[in-house]
């Protein structure tokens, strides 16, 4: 994870306009460590899905994407 924190503010998109813009401007990162306790693992995923949902609802179009899903399903 810190790995992709150190490389997300270099990442940039071109808009219509031709004006380039840092992928953080439009990126909410909600990250848990793999030795964390199962109820923080949940809220994690949790926390990112109500996130997804606000964003969709109130701003724009939105996805929500989850690492190593296999941890996931040990939690139900």
């Amino acid at each position: 994870m810190a790995e992709v924190l150190m490389d997300f503010p270099q990442l940039t998109r071109t808009l219509h306009d031709g004006r380039e813009e840092s992928v953080m401007k439009r990126t909410t990162l909600v990250a848990n460590t793999s030795n964390m306790p199962v109820v923080a693992r949940e809220a994690s995923i949790y926390t990112g899905i109500t996130i997804a949902e606000y964003f969709e609802i109130w701003v724009t179009m939105s996805s929500m994407m989850a690492d190593s899903t296999s941890r996931w399903a040990s939690i139900a």
